[in-house]
């Protein structure tokens, strides 16, 4: 490749920092990895960055990365035995100095010293942001942003590390400068998108429908995500043993950690609770996101119970794109994503089962009222393509570190 002359604009070269825990492109799930994933594939077709990207090797990850032009992958394997240096925890905890006590993060900065050019600015994708203290005295914070994927209380060492942040809503944003000393100029949002070209409406794949054990009458309310406390699945059981018609029946897709875990002591007992719907519920255990699509499409209701203040909730995205209609609680940015769709909330706080077997069975009995809601729910998620995504994370990353470069990027 031929030198660039001090004159000729270049495009910026950004470093993503994911946690260590699943491989980039997202071969084994994951929702941050799955929007690295949607970047890089999106600048592949648009090539407006020089990306670089950090990740746990895997072999598969790997064999779908040679086809990447405008995107090096840092394949850095996980260090073997103690992960956390306890000195270094006591320190940060003490005395609120900003250690990486995981040793993978140290592994990221020595391969950023072999990187020429180095990046211009890091975004550091989630996990615990504070590891990445060591790359942020390497660069300097105005060239480091934090993307908060969920609720993240700022500290002081968080406001030593990062410049700016990344957050997935109104919400989320508002939340962390409530303990921030960052410029508001500086937390951007940066909504989550989906693959608005893979989840769009259509008719429901009779054969999956019968492999998985539905007759043609029954409804389903499809619940997708991680199997744990938080996501509320036990809750959403609760409301199935609350709704008596034999019909309305659950299909349940997820794991407790995406591709990896398919048992854990909390499924065990979502089984035994289950077990008094009989055949009800069924489980599918993971499923890759490029599947889900069929699996939206033969559910007649999708459900997002979560417990907690949910960031985003791409699952909800997902289903509206689609054309499915939603229920889920009102919590966090859910709001705000569902806005315009015609879904229904229902309160965290209280009754959540009475309120969600209300909800299933109004709107089993209003097939009008779903449709209507598939239908505002599928134009809705059209604001959400990678497409979009791409594009603002560009503006962002210009007007945060345009200083560093000649000129912005071609249309």
């Amino acid at each position: 490749m031929p030198l660039l002359s001090s004159n000729t604009p270049r495009q910026p070269r950004i470093l993503l920092v994911p946690p260590p825990e699943l491989p980039v492109p997202a071969v084994q799930g994951g929702a941050v990895e799955t929007l690295i994933t949607h970047l890089i594939r999106e600048n592949e077709r648009q090539g407006k960055l020089d990306l670089l990207c950090a990740s746990i090797p895997d072999p598969q990850a790997a064999t779908q990365a040679q086809e990447y032009r405008h995107t090096k992958m840092l394949y850095v394997p996980k260090p073997r035995g103690v992960r956390r240096y306890w000195p270094m925890v006591f320190l940060e905890r003490c005395f609120g100095v900003a250690a990486p006590y995981d040793p993978w993060y140290q592994k990221v900065q020595l391969s950023l010293a072999l990187e020429l050019p180095p990046p211009d600015l890091i975004v550091a994708e989630g996990g615990t942001l504070t590891q990445c203290s060591a790359i942020s005295r390497m660069f300097g914070k105005r060239r480091c942003l934090a993307h908060l994927h969920g609720q993240t209380a700022c500290s002081h060492e968080m406001d030593a590390i990062y410049g700016g942040i990344l957050a997935l809503s109104e919400f989320i944003r508002d939340d962390y400068l409530k303990t921030s000393s960052l410029d508001r100029k500086h937390a951007y949002i940066l909504h989550n998108c989906i693959d608005t070209t893979r989840f769009v409406p259509g008719p429901a794949d009779a054969a999956l429908r019968s492999s998985l054990g539905f007759q043609a009458e029954d409804f389903i309310v499809l619940f997708c995500g991680r199997l744990e406390p938080d996501k509320g699945i036990h809750k959403l059981l609760e409301a199935m043993a609350a709704v008596p018609d034999p019909r309305i029946k659950l299909l349940i897709v997820g794991s407790p950690f995406f591709g990896r875990t398919q048992q854990s002591p909390f499924l065990r007992k979502l089984e035994q609770q289950a077990g008094a719907l009989g055949d009800r519920v069924k489980f599918t255990g993971y499923v890759p996101n490029e599947a889900m699509p069929d699996y939206y499409r033969l559910a007649d209701l999708v459900c997002v119970p979560t417990l907690v203040e949910e960031a985003a909730g791409l699952v909800a995205v997902e289903a509206m794109g689609c054309g499915r209609p939603v229920l889920a609680t009102r919590s966090g940015g859910m709001p705000e994503y569902l806005e315009g769709s015609q879904a229904v909330l229902v309160d965290r706080e209280g009754d959540v089962a009475g309120q969600l077997s209300w909800a299933i069975r109004m709107l089993y009995e209003h097939p009008q009222l779903r449709a209507e809601m598939g239908a505002a729910g599928a134009r809705t998620a059209q604001q959400y393509s990678s497409e979009r995504f791409y594009e603002e994370f560009v503006r962002i990353i210009y007007d945060f570190g345009g200083h560093l470069w000649s000129s912005p990027p071609s249309a």
